[in-house]
């Protein structure tokens, strides 16, 4: 080689080791992308990594140009306001000065909902194998109706311990082909927001079946990290939450595991007061089922109310499955959730928020007259037939399954020619008891209770 291509080549390779390297567009991650769904009316986060810089994020809706200027390793955030949520579709385009601008298009502003637990929030659209989801295949099939009125994003299951910042997936847009996919319990939730508010709803679903809630509690938790980390940057307006099968054993400490994690994750997204919605387990044989174990872990589901300020329960009393963990009536679960949300959150009149709750008993006759709160709407039912589920004691603790009959609008009278001199009584109180009928006049079932604190009890 002579000198003079030895000295063309040590030139071109100094200017490759001297000069920066490659710039590339904004990279951002799978929560943000086309036919998202902003939280509106907020100062919502956007986040990325960039090459450049700047960073200079441009919003259709106010043509305002917001800016970010990257870490060491690239990565930026920002807040940009919100509109007044509508149908109208929006672009968000972000510039750092480099390779190409990077667009987004059909973008929706309305109110966001952070939906996680285990199966049963999980369970899609589609069903699980040999156990379906009730309405699914009208629901599916009409679907593109919401288009532009829901839209979805799922976290998939993902193995590992550390922080996970990003994960494969993207906003779907409602259609027959991607809705078997959407969470049920949170379609149904989604679904009648969107008939009864005036703007899109956006679901961010991220749930993994069997979990217990120690894996979502803090960073010991694997699923806090690699299922909820990814997602905790996107402002939203509040959380769904069924989980608990996996909880059934320790229910002595679930109420305050409960408050625990709500209050972290409300750290998380930056909202003290934000919603936390939830579902209580419903009846099903577990072991045996006439066992009272998982009855127990819903008496500590419904003591994390007072624990949990800002939150709501509803019941499912009346649509588990003896045979089936995971009962198909996921319709009844999201519209039960979406009212309670409509009511607590959004502020609609004249509506109960869930079933009927016990306040009190009293002892009288050899009867128990159980007193039930006010939010009974129109009264309980049913009227003139007897009530099942009930079962009375006396102080040798046998309980017998008890005669009831609903008297006027808000009392149950409770008997049983076995119970001479009752001092307790349990409703819907085992594993399983089918044939639940107590409820408002708007079908949602009244809660299942004890008024004893009995550690043991004699069958």
């Amino acid at each position: 080689m002579n000198n003079r291509k030895k000295i063309f080549i040590g030139a071109a390779i100094a200017s490759l080791l001297l000069s920066p390297p490659a710039q590339g567009k904004v990279e951002l991650p799978a929560m943000m992308g086309n036919n998202m769904v902003l939280q509106q009316q907020r100062a919502v986060k956007l986040w990325g990594r960039a090459t450049g810089k700047r960073v200079a994020v441009t919003t259709s809706w106010d043509k305002k140009t917001y800016y970010a200027t990257p870490g060491a390793g690239g990565d930026w955030l920002l807040t940009v306001d919100t509109p007044a949520g509508g149908y109208t579709p929006h672009q968000i385009s972000f510039d750092d000065g480099t390779k190409e601008v990077v667009t987004l298009d059909n973008v929706l502003v309305g109110e966001v909902w952070i939906c996680s637990g285990q199966s049963n929030m999980e369970m899609r659209m589609k069903g699980y194998t040999g156990q379906p989801v009730t309405g699914a295949l009208e629901s599916i099939i009409t679907s593109g109706r919401y288009a532009d009125r829901i839209r979805f994003v799922t976290v998939p299951r993902t193995d590992g311990n550390e922080p996970r910042h990003d994960f494969d997936g993207q906003w779907e847009v409602p259609s027959p082909q991607t809705t078997p996919e959407c969470s049920a319990t949170a379609w149904y939730f989604a679904r009648q927001l969107a008939e009864s508010l005036t703007v899109p709803i956006g679901l961010v679903c991220t749930s993994w079946g069997g979990s217990n809630i120690e894996l979502w509690m803090n960073e010991t938790g694997r699923l806090y990290n690699v299922m909820l980390m990814p997602v905790k940057n996107f402002t939203a307006r509040g959380f769904v939450w069924y989980q608990g099968e996996s909880n059934r054993s320790k229910y002595a400490r679930y109420a305050e595991q409960t408050r625990e994690m709500v209050e972290r994750w409300r750290t998380l997204w930056d909202d003290a007061d934000m919603p936390f919605y939830y579902v209580q387990i419903a009846p099903y044989k577990y072991d045996d089922s006439n066992d009272t174990k998982a009855a127990l872990f819903r008496e500590a589901q419904f003591k994390a109310l007072k624990l949990i300020p800002a939150s709501g329960m509803v019941g499912t009393a009346d649509v588990g499955d003896e045979l089936c963990i995971h009962p198909p009536r996921k319709d009844a679960v999201g519209q039960r959730l979406a009212t309670l949300a409509l009511v607590k959150t959004y502020g609609a009149k004249g509506l109960p928020h869930t079933g009927p709750a016990m306040r009190g008993v009293t002892y009288d006759g050899g009867k128990a007259t159980v007193l039930f709160n006010r939010n009974v709407y129109t009264g309980l039912v049913p009227r003139e037939v007897e009530v099942t589920g009930f079962e009375i004691a006396g102080e040798d603790k046998i309980f017998h399954p008890a005669k009831a009959l609903v008297k006027g609008s808000d009392k149950v009278e409770v008997w049983s020619d076995e119970v001479p001199n009752p001092v307790a009584v349990r409703y819907a109180f085992r594993n399983y008891v089918g044939g639940i009928t107590l409820a408002n006049t708007l079908g949602m079932p009244a809660f299942p209770f004890r008024t004893d604190t009995w550690e043991e009890i004699k069958n």
